[in-house]
């Protein structure tokens, strides 16, 4: 990151600690400080072994209408399918530039009928699977990138955010579009929002997700959809109906919440891993750590239809729970420490994953979410 924007994320912060730390009636207080635990009820993993279960690394995971689950593995280029139980069944897809193939697979989408969609950033394209991995067609129609965080809205529309990009000099204007798109037609698009942002283009460069990665989406069976834009300082999530209407949007307090110094020297270990993966020897010139925690990582919403919001700032992976009028209706916690906790939090199951495990080897979670009893 450059030294411009850390030393106005550096401002930010002091001046944050200093309304906080100054008013009495404006500290920031846990509303729920009695969190609700959330249990891990199995899990998915073998170190050596039936290769079946090798997982190399997954970065999305889904449970599929039939219940089974889904890990989309982008090492390996595939899906990888178990049951419920956690019993191997198939694999779909490999690596590979024909129909249904994958060469770098970030993130993946369920219909309800079944059919997977696979966002692929170096084939520009979404790729469409039916429920027993055979290829349905390739999206390609797009003016820069296919739609990031995607999600299915109902069986013939998806929504994700467009990025918009403007060369200003040295920096980027860059606007965030969450929209609703057709899968019969790609152009045809409601856009429920602009999100803008300046950048700088070293900033991008240096960066994993360059102009990816940077919002979240996520969808309730209604249809309402959901959205959030990463940031240090605002801990915001906006919810419209199908029709772009804005129904509410959900606000905490949250003060902005430094790295300790061993979180940037694990962060940049973590990325040198990354790009390492990526073919790169060392780290991209001037790259540096956000001196901050992302305040919000993450999205999902349970059969109930609270929404669940995951914090970036806690040692713990911790979710506060909003109900279906906009309201915080109570915290919950998972039980094991790691800041790159993953987790799928959908209506008909949650699992969990983390990016960055201690033993090297990845496992995947099935959890159950705790029940939030209102008074």
């Amino acid at each position: 990151m450059n030294s411009h924007r850390r030393s106005i994320l550096t401002i930010l912060f002091c001046m944050a600690v200093s309304l906080y730390s100054g008013c009495a009636d404006s500290e920031w207080t846990e509303p729920f400080p009695d969190r609700l635990s959330i249990t891990v009820r199995d899990s998915i993993d073998i170190e050596t072994g039936d290769s079946c279960y090798v997982l190399g690394s997954i970065v999305d995971a889904e449970i599929s209408p039939s219940g089974s689950i889904l890990l989309l593995d982008q090492i390996a280029c595939c899906i990888r399918e178990f049951s419920p139980e956690g019993s191997y069944l198939s694999v779909f897809s490999r690596r590979g530039n024909g129909p249904g193939e994958l060469l770098y697979p970030q993130e993946m989408a369920l219909l309800p009928d079944g059919s997977i969609i696979i966002r692929d950033m170096l084939r520009s394209s979404l790729i469409i699977l039916d429920d027993n991995g055979e290829s349905l067609s390739d999206l390609v129609d797009w003016p820069l990138l296919p739609p990031s965080a995607i999600i299915s809205v109902d069986e013939n529309q998806i929504a994700g955010y467009e990025t918009v990009i403007d060369l200003r000099g040295s920096e980027v204007l860059v606007i965030f579009k969450p929209s609703l798109y057709s899968l019969n037609d790609t152009r045809q698009k409601l856009v429920f929002h602009a999100d803008s942002a300046m950048m700088n283009i070293e900033e991008l460069s240096s960066s994993l997700t360059g102009l990816m990665g940077h919002c979240m989406m996520t969808s309730d069976r209604d249809g309402r959809i959901f959205y959030s834009r990463k940031s240090e300082v605002d801990y915001e999530v906006h919810c419209w109906d199908i029709e772009g209407n804005l129904l509410f949007s959900v606000s905490l307090g949250i003060p902005p919440v430094a790295k300790t110094q061993q979180e940037l020297l694990e962060e940049t270990e973590y990325s040198r891993i990354q790009f390492s993966s990526l073919g790169l020897s060392t780290l991209p010139e001037g790259f540096e750590p956000d001196p901050f925690h992302t305040l919000i990582v993450g999205l999902g919403v349970d059969s109930r239809g609270n929404l669940w919001i995951q914090r970036g700032t806690e040692e713990r992976p911790v979710f506060d729970i909003i109900d279906s009028d906009g309201d915080h209706i109570g915290a919950a916690e998972f039980p094991r420490k790691g800041k790159y906790w993953q987790f799928s939090v959908a209506p008909n199951d949650s699992l969990a994953w983390n990016l960055d495990p201690v033993s090297g080897f990845q496992r995947v979670y099935m959890i159950d979410l705790p029940v939030v009893i209102q008074e």
